[in-house]
């Protein structure tokens, strides 16, 4: 079965309607100060698995009537979702610019290379890049602002690695790491089980101090509902810090 050309050009307006209802009931729920209704969030991969959880179970403490949905995907397609209007927030890692786009950073995160426990550098504290040399790099796809941070690093340390492995997952690169496969850079934030229980070793390279920013991304033209707007007020507060631990 499909649309007639009438049925068609009715679904188009009718979206609209329905989309405009929706704004319309946030209005008034907003003009009576009440925080309610559905909040879609996207978040990056790492932001989404290890930052996210703990700040939404915060937050649905403080407003337990909101509706909170995420979406989890990389960077570049959180990028994509912010525009085409699909989230209403969106939170990533990495550099991004876009004038169309409020870019905001709530966050520091530091980059950590880590090794197995039983890897032959785990005794030393420092090393420089001579020693990386014969080691495969396993990093995130393209796309992943974790990748992106590690090129540039590497980039930094004039050090261009001869192996190389994709993994699409923070997950499955820890459980690379344990099991030998090679060597990674990762976010703190991801490692703190891992480096906690000796699992992982992390690696410091000398000169090199690798630090990014987290952001919260909202496209511009985006009706800005009251649960949005307490989320981004919430996400940028000086108490961030105690929701992570």
């Amino acid at each position: 079965m499909e649309l007639t050309q009438a049925g068609s050009t009715l679904y188009k307006y009718a979206k609209e309607i329905l989309d405009m209802h929706g704004i319309a009931k946030r209005a008034v729920a907003d003009l009576m100060e009440l925080v309610t209704g559905k909040l879609t969030i996207g978040a990056s991969l790492t932001i989404g698995e290890y930052v996210l959880p703990h700040l939404l179970a915060a937050y649905s403490r403080k407003y337990p009537d909101v509706k909170l949905s995420v979406i989890i995907g990389n960077t570049e397609e959180m990028h994509e979702k912010a525009l085409d209007g699909s989230i209403d927030i969106g939170l990533v890692e990495g550099d991004l610019v876009d004038p169309h786009l409020e870019i905001t950073e709530f966050l520091q995160d530091e980059l950590v290379f880590v090794i197995p426990k039983q890897h032959p550098m785990a005794m030393k504290n420092v090393v420089d890049n001579n020693e990386l040399a014969e080691n495969t790099f396993i990093l995130r796809e393209e796309g992943s602002g974790t990748r992106l941070a590690m090129e540039k690093a590497l980039q930094e340390l004039s050090f261009k690695p001869k192996k190389q492995t994709v993994l699409g997952s923070t997950q499955a690169i820890k459980e690379a790491v344990e099991a030998g496969l090679g060597i990674s850079c990762l976010s703190k934030w991801t490692l703190r089980k891992e480096l906690q229980l000796g699992i992982l070793k992390p690696l410091r390279m000398k000169d090199c101090n690798l630090t990014r920013g987290f952001y919260l991304i909202r496209y511009k033209g985006k009706f800005e509902s009251k649960a949005c707007a307490e989320f981004k007020r919430f996400i940028l507060s000086d108490d961030i810090m105690q929701y992570l631990g």
